[in-house]
């Protein structure tokens, strides 16, 4: 069976929380992270879910890549992390919209939070966990962060504004 890849980014803010968004219609709660449009490379994969899902604009230069990881039997994630100044959560927007069972159309994350390290384990699935705090050191890619890169300056898409269409992505 050939895996798939989801390409996801670790948002940190200087204080070493990690930015989470709801996934609507579930109890878990996740990074932003998704599947390529075919055409990307994994860094404009993570910058695109971001702005997607949180409404959060990156570059694809401003990400530093952690590396592949086992996520499922039948998918891999491939993380990239960036260190954001501190913003209020509920600020986010997600634009990324599915149907549900009856047929409503639904934003794919419905709420958004930074949340302490210790605390994954009650907000995510176990899946996502695992990578997060056994096979990742979250503590040590924050901190190197610190040391390494400046802050980043959050800018959030406008609530009912511009689609990723108006989001200029780098080459």
């Amino acid at each position: 069976m050939e895996k798939s890849t989801s390409c996801g980014v670790l948002v940190f803010d200087a204080a070493g929380q990690l930015l989470l968004c709801h996934a609507t219609d579930s109890r878990y709660w996740d990074i932003p992270k998704g599947a390529s449009d075919g055409q990307e490379q994994g860094a404009q994969t993570a910058v695109r879910e971001a702005f997607e899902e949180c409404g959060l604009r990156l570059l694809p230069a401003q990400l530093r890549e952690i590396g592949l990881f086992p996520y499922r039997r039948d998918k891999e994630l491939r993380l990239f992390a960036a260190l954001v100044r501190h913003f209020e959560a509920k600020s986010c927007v997600c634009s990324s919209f599915y149907m549900d069972r009856r047929g409503r159309r639904r934003p794919e994350m419905d709420g958004f939070r930074w949340s302490a390290f210790e605390q994954l384990p009650r907000f995510c699935a176990p899946s996502l966990v695992t990578v997060l705090t056994q096979e990742l050191s979250l503590a040590g890619i924050h901190g190197q962060l610190l040391y390494e890169v400046r802050p980043i300056d959050a800018v959030l898409a406008p609530r009912g504004g511009l689609g990723i269409d108006h989001f200029e992505r780098s080459p």
